[in-house]
């Protein structure tokens, strides 16, 4: 049996980056490492980078009552590398009992390939495979994920401006008007700092409003057909402010999780966006609500500018 010759096979890779990350054009090197109770012949050892997305979900209709079910798929390749790290040079290479471990390196191709993910119905994955040939028996795989990061810069000018947005709506039931005008800082964060909103309202209603900020993620997936699904990370609510007052100004403050992903639109079957939720409520009545696409990037040095993330419009 396999398990029985083959023992404590383990991959030691090693990461430039103190995080465990790896980026676009990096060298990566390591080692495996296996035991074997026995000599053994093999043809290689083969090895296999890739990077891919896959997207998938079940959707239910009726159709003259029955029940239809359809799955939809997308997968979408980014690169595959392969080559040998060990091979015979005639026809078996003899490998003797006891320890074994053997180099190896590779280079993440240039390229702008979407971060690592895992999401309710798709992920992003980046994956180190060893294979062990022999004659007349399946391959044997071995396998380990690594944690891609794409650096997104959100040190350029259009990350920097503030975002400033204002709206009003009449509130039937207290025949008065309730508005809004909002600012935030700017448009691009990373994980972990503080959301500072400012926001004017006014209150001509009879009733009091309470000002909340919300940071929610919303991810899509693309299969000829597509799904989205909405999940709000953080959310924080200001004083309440009085009936029929005009030019209250709220300040709100908003942290990011540390752990969020940063945002994702460079892929085609799978998109990871943030807005920024500002809304009033009076009790019972309808939501004044305003919104704020940001960008979340990454932890690190800014990369050049045409590698960052150019604006764009979500709709919810």
């Amino acid at each position: 049996m396999f398990w029985d010759t083959f023992k404590n096979f383990k991959i030691d890779l090693v990461s430039p980056n103190p995080t465990g990350t790896f980026h676009r054009g990096e060298i990566l090197s390591g080692v495996i490492r296996f035991e074997l109770s026995k000599k053994v012949k093999i043809q290689k050892i083969s090895m296999t980078v890739k990077g891919q997305g896959k997207v998938q979900w079940t959707t239910y209709g009726l159709f003259f009552n029955s029940i239809i079910r359809t799955t939809h798929r997308g997968k979408m390749a980014f690169f595959q590398l392969e080559g040998p790290l060990l091979r015979a040079e005639t026809d078996e290479l003899v490998l003797q009992p006891g320890a074994h471990l053997y180099p190896f390196s590779f280079q993440i191709p240039e390229g702008d390939f979407p971060s690592t993910f895992r999401g309710a119905h798709g992920r992003i994955s980046y994956v180190l495979i060893f294979g062990i040939h022999r004659r007349w028996r399946f391959e044997k795989n071995f396998s380990s994920e690594l944690k891609f990061e794409r650096l997104v810069n959100i040190g350029g000018p259009q990350y920097l401006r503030p975002l400033s947005l204002s709206d009003s709506t009449i509130v039937c039931c207290c025949l008065g008007e309730i508005s809004m005008d909002a600012q935030l800082e700017r448009k691009g964060f990373i994980p972990g700092e503080t959301i500072r909103i400012t926001a004017g309202v006014a209150n001509g209603t009879s009733l009091r409003i309470v000002p909340k900020a919300e940071l929610v993620k919303r991810e899509t997936y693309r299969a000829r057909s597509y799904r989205c699904v909405s999940k709000t990370l953080n959310c924080t609510k200001g004083q309440p402010v009085r009936p029929h007052a005009s030019h209250v100004c709220c300040e709100l403050s908003l942290p990011i999780p540390g752990d969020v992903y940063t945002s994702l639109e460079n892929c085609a079957i799978l998109d990871i966006q943030y807005v920024v939720v500002v809304s009033l409520r009076a009790i019972g009545c309808s939501k004044l609500r305003l919104l704020f696409p940001i960008v979340i990037g990454s932890a690190r040095v800014p990369v050049p500018e045409p590698y960052g993330l150019p604006p764009r419009l979500i709709c919810f």
